[in-house]
Protein backbone atom coordinates (compact mmCIF):
# COMPACT_ATOMS: atom_id res chain seq x y z
CA UNK A 1 0.00 0.00 0.00
CA UNK A 2 1.62 3.51 -0.63
CA UNK A 3 0.61 6.59 -0.96
CA UNK A 4 -2.51 8.61 1.02
CA UNK A 5 -6.37 8.54 0.02
CA UNK A 6 -7.16 10.31 2.85
CA UNK A 7 -5.42 13.23 4.85
CA UNK A 8 -6.67 15.41 8.11
CA UNK A 9 -4.45 18.25 8.98
CA UNK A 10 -4.96 20.38 12.05
CA UNK A 11 -8.75 19.81 11.96
CA UNK A 12 -10.42 22.59 14.75
CA UNK A 13 -14.05 21.68 15.48
CA UNK A 14 -16.58 23.78 17.90
CA UNK A 15 -20.05 23.07 18.99
CA UNK A 16 -21.16 26.36 19.88
CA UNK A 17 -18.68 27.66 22.05
CA UNK A 18 -16.62 24.34 23.31
CA UNK A 19 -13.68 23.51 21.27
CA UNK A 20 -14.08 19.86 20.93
CA UNK A 21 -11.27 19.04 17.86
CA UNK A 22 -7.83 21.01 18.48
CA UNK A 23 -5.83 20.14 15.92
CA UNK A 24 -6.24 16.79 14.66
CA UNK A 25 -4.42 14.87 12.17
CA UNK A 26 -4.35 11.79 10.67
CA UNK A 27 -4.13 9.78 7.28
CA UNK A 28 -5.05 6.69 5.79
CA UNK A 29 -3.46 4.91 3.01
CA UNK A 30 -5.41 3.09 0.02
CA UNK A 31 -6.71 -0.95 1.15
CA UNK A 32 -5.79 0.15 5.06
CA UNK A 33 -7.96 -0.06 7.72
CA UNK A 34 -7.09 2.68 10.36
CA UNK A 35 -9.09 2.65 13.89
CA UNK A 36 -9.50 6.09 15.78
CA UNK A 37 -10.14 5.00 19.19
CA UNK A 38 -10.15 7.08 22.98
CA UNK A 39 -12.68 7.66 25.61
CA UNK A 40 -16.13 8.58 25.27
CA UNK A 41 -15.98 12.67 24.76
CA UNK A 42 -12.90 12.38 23.17
CA UNK A 43 -14.30 13.63 19.76
CA UNK A 44 -14.37 10.34 17.50
CA UNK A 45 -17.83 10.98 16.27
CA UNK A 46 -16.90 14.22 15.71
CA UNK A 47 -13.63 13.75 13.74
CA UNK A 48 -16.31 11.83 11.35
CA UNK A 49 -18.53 14.44 10.96
CA UNK A 50 -16.22 16.68 10.30
CA UNK A 51 -14.40 14.69 7.73
CA UNK A 52 -18.08 14.46 5.59
CA UNK A 53 -18.80 17.91 6.85
CA UNK A 54 -21.55 17.47 8.83
CA UNK A 55 -20.28 19.17 11.57
CA UNK A 56 -17.98 21.61 9.74
CA UNK A 57 -14.77 22.60 11.06
CA UNK A 58 -13.52 25.83 11.50
CA UNK A 59 -10.39 25.57 10.75
CA UNK A 60 -7.78 22.87 9.21
CA UNK A 61 -8.24 20.68 6.10
CA UNK A 62 -9.43 17.27 4.48
CA UNK A 63 -7.84 15.87 1.47
CA UNK A 64 -9.17 12.78 -0.40
CA UNK A 65 -7.16 11.57 -3.34
CA UNK A 66 -5.23 14.55 -3.73
CA UNK A 67 -8.40 16.79 -3.68
CA UNK A 68 -8.87 19.39 -0.98
CA UNK A 69 -12.64 18.49 0.21
CA UNK A 70 -12.52 20.87 3.47
CA UNK A 71 -15.42 23.18 1.79
CA UNK A 72 -17.39 20.44 -0.02
CA UNK A 73 -20.59 19.96 0.67
CA UNK A 74 -21.65 16.84 2.17
CA UNK A 75 -23.55 15.18 -0.68
CA UNK A 76 -20.33 16.01 -2.88
CA UNK A 77 -18.56 14.03 -0.39
CA UNK A 78 -20.10 11.29 -0.50
CA UNK A 79 -20.63 11.25 -4.54
CA UNK A 80 -16.29 11.59 -4.60
CA UNK A 81 -16.04 8.08 -2.44
CA UNK A 82 -16.66 8.25 1.56
CA UNK A 83 -19.21 6.56 2.71
CA UNK A 84 -20.54 6.93 6.96
CA UNK A 85 -21.71 4.33 9.00
CA UNK A 86 -23.36 6.72 11.51
CA UNK A 87 -23.66 5.14 15.46
CA UNK A 88 -27.65 5.93 14.68
CA UNK A 89 -28.08 3.53 11.73
CA UNK A 90 -30.68 6.30 10.27
CA UNK A 91 -32.16 4.30 7.75
CA UNK A 92 -35.84 4.90 6.49
CA UNK A 93 -38.43 3.11 8.63
CA UNK A 94 -41.02 3.42 6.53
CA UNK A 95 -38.91 1.99 3.25
CA UNK A 96 -37.96 -1.58 3.17
CA UNK A 97 -34.74 -3.15 3.34
CA UNK A 98 -34.56 -3.49 -0.40
CA UNK A 99 -35.96 0.30 -0.71
CA UNK A 100 -33.48 1.84 2.04
CA UNK A 101 -30.55 0.21 -0.53
CA UNK A 102 -31.91 0.97 -3.64
CA UNK A 103 -32.44 4.53 -3.47
CA UNK A 104 -28.55 4.94 -2.10
CA UNK A 105 -27.16 2.49 -4.36
CA UNK A 106 -24.85 4.34 -7.04
CA UNK A 107 -25.39 2.45 -10.64
CA UNK A 108 -22.52 0.85 -11.81
CA UNK A 109 -20.55 -1.67 -14.04
CA UNK A 110 -18.25 -3.17 -11.29
CA UNK A 111 -20.08 -1.23 -7.91
CA UNK A 112 -21.81 -2.85 -5.15
CA UNK A 113 -25.22 -4.78 -6.50
CA UNK A 114 -28.29 -5.71 -4.03
CA UNK A 115 -27.22 -9.30 -4.89
CA UNK A 116 -23.50 -8.84 -3.93
CA UNK A 117 -24.84 -7.39 -0.13
CA UNK A 118 -27.29 -9.47 0.12
CA UNK A 119 -24.52 -12.35 -0.18
CA UNK A 120 -22.81 -10.07 2.46
CA UNK A 121 -25.51 -10.45 4.69
CA UNK A 122 -27.77 -13.53 4.19
CA UNK A 123 -30.23 -12.23 6.98
CA UNK A 124 -30.99 -8.79 4.55
CA UNK A 125 -32.12 -11.17 2.14
CA UNK A 126 -34.26 -12.90 3.87
CA UNK A 127 -36.36 -9.57 5.48
CA UNK A 128 -35.59 -7.29 2.00
CA UNK A 129 -39.51 -6.85 1.93
CA UNK A 130 -39.84 -5.50 5.74
CA UNK A 131 -39.73 -2.53 6.72
CA UNK A 132 -37.13 -0.42 8.03
CA UNK A 133 -39.27 -0.44 11.54
CA UNK A 134 -39.78 -3.97 11.91
CA UNK A 135 -35.39 -4.94 11.45
CA UNK A 136 -34.06 -5.35 14.87
CA UNK A 137 -31.17 -3.39 15.86
CA UNK A 138 -28.36 -5.88 14.69
CA UNK A 139 -30.61 -6.15 11.23
CA UNK A 140 -30.67 -2.48 11.11
CA UNK A 141 -27.03 -2.09 11.42
CA UNK A 142 -26.54 -4.66 8.73
CA UNK A 143 -28.68 -2.38 6.97
CA UNK A 144 -27.16 0.44 7.47
CA UNK A 145 -23.58 -0.93 6.53
CA UNK A 146 -25.13 -2.44 3.11
CA UNK A 147 -26.41 1.02 1.95
CA UNK A 148 -23.31 2.26 2.42
CA UNK A 149 -21.91 -0.50 0.19
CA UNK A 150 -24.08 0.54 -1.99
CA UNK A 151 -22.88 3.65 -2.86
CA UNK A 152 -19.65 2.38 -3.98
CA UNK A 153 -17.31 3.58 -1.63
CA UNK A 154 -14.08 4.22 -1.25
CA UNK A 155 -13.73 4.94 2.08
CA UNK A 156 -16.12 3.41 4.65
CA UNK A 157 -16.12 5.69 7.93
CA UNK A 158 -17.85 3.37 10.69
CA UNK A 159 -18.66 4.70 14.20
CA UNK A 160 -18.67 2.29 16.52
CA UNK A 161 -20.65 -0.34 14.56
CA UNK A 162 -20.75 -2.91 17.28
CA UNK A 163 -22.83 -0.49 19.58
CA UNK A 164 -25.85 -1.94 21.35
CA UNK A 165 -25.69 -5.33 19.75
CA UNK A 166 -26.27 -8.81 21.46
CA UNK A 167 -22.70 -10.40 21.32
CA UNK A 168 -23.12 -12.80 18.75
CA UNK A 169 -24.55 -10.20 16.23
CA UNK A 170 -21.38 -8.02 17.13
CA UNK A 171 -19.06 -11.30 16.28
CA UNK A 172 -21.31 -11.57 12.71
CA UNK A 173 -20.51 -7.72 12.18
CA UNK A 174 -16.96 -7.97 13.03
CA UNK A 175 -16.61 -10.95 10.32
CA UNK A 176 -18.21 -8.84 7.83
CA UNK A 177 -15.56 -5.99 8.20
CA UNK A 178 -12.76 -8.55 8.25
CA UNK A 179 -14.07 -10.04 4.88
CA UNK A 180 -14.27 -6.29 3.37
CA UNK A 181 -10.67 -5.69 4.58
CA UNK A 182 -10.39 -9.08 2.74
CA UNK A 183 -11.53 -7.59 0.06
CA UNK A 184 -9.29 -3.78 -0.14
CA UNK A 185 -11.98 -1.78 1.50
CA UNK A 186 -10.65 1.18 2.94
CA UNK A 187 -11.92 1.76 6.60
CA UNK A 188 -11.86 4.51 9.11
CA UNK A 189 -13.59 2.56 12.48
CA UNK A 190 -14.71 3.70 15.87
CA UNK A 191 -14.70 0.63 17.79
CA UNK A 192 -14.31 0.56 21.72
CA UNK A 193 -13.66 -3.30 21.22
CA UNK A 194 -9.92 -3.35 21.97
CA UNK A 195 -8.87 -6.44 20.80
CA UNK A 196 -10.77 -6.25 17.53
CA UNK A 197 -9.77 -2.75 16.36
CA UNK A 198 -6.03 -3.68 17.40
CA UNK A 199 -6.03 -6.31 15.56
CA UNK A 200 -8.26 -5.10 12.57
CA UNK A 201 -6.36 -2.09 12.00
CA UNK A 202 -3.12 -1.47 10.03
CA UNK A 203 -2.32 1.70 12.28
CA UNK A 204 -4.35 3.40 15.13
CA UNK A 205 -4.63 6.79 16.28
CA UNK A 206 -5.78 7.28 19.89
CA UNK A 207 -7.87 11.27 20.65
CA UNK A 208 -7.91 12.52 23.73
CA UNK A 209 -9.87 15.62 24.75
CA UNK A 210 -9.81 16.52 21.06
CA UNK A 211 -6.22 16.20 20.35
CA UNK A 212 -4.08 13.13 19.06
CA UNK A 213 -2.30 11.21 22.13
CA UNK A 214 -0.82 8.50 20.22
CA UNK A 215 -0.36 6.19 17.16
CA UNK A 216 0.97 3.41 15.93
CA UNK A 217 0.53 0.01 15.22
CA UNK A 218 -2.05 -2.20 16.95
CA UNK A 219 0.69 -4.60 18.36
CA UNK A 220 3.39 -1.61 19.69
CA UNK A 221 -0.35 -0.18 21.54
CA UNK A 222 -0.88 -3.23 22.94
CA UNK A 223 2.20 -2.97 24.86
CA UNK A 224 1.86 0.40 25.64
CA UNK A 225 0.26 0.15 28.73
CA UNK A 226 1.02 3.87 29.87
CA UNK A 227 -0.84 5.06 27.00
CA UNK A 228 -3.88 2.42 27.66
CA UNK A 229 -4.33 3.32 30.75
CA UNK A 230 -4.55 6.96 30.75
CA UNK A 231 -6.30 7.56 27.39
CA UNK A 232 -8.35 4.44 26.83
CA UNK A 233 -9.00 3.12 30.60
CA UNK A 234 -7.85 -0.27 29.31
Amino acid sequence: MTGVLLRVEGLHTYYGASHILQGVDLSIAPGSVVSLMGRNGAGKTTTLRSIMRLTPARRGTVTFDGEDVSGTKTYEIARRGIALVPETRNIFPSLSVRENLTIARKPGPDGWTLERVFELFPRLAERQANGGAQLSGGEQQMLAIARALVTDPRLLLLDEPGEGLAPLIVQEIYRTLERLKAEGMTMLLVEKNFAFATQLADHVYILGKGQMRWDGTGDALRDAEDVKHTWLGV
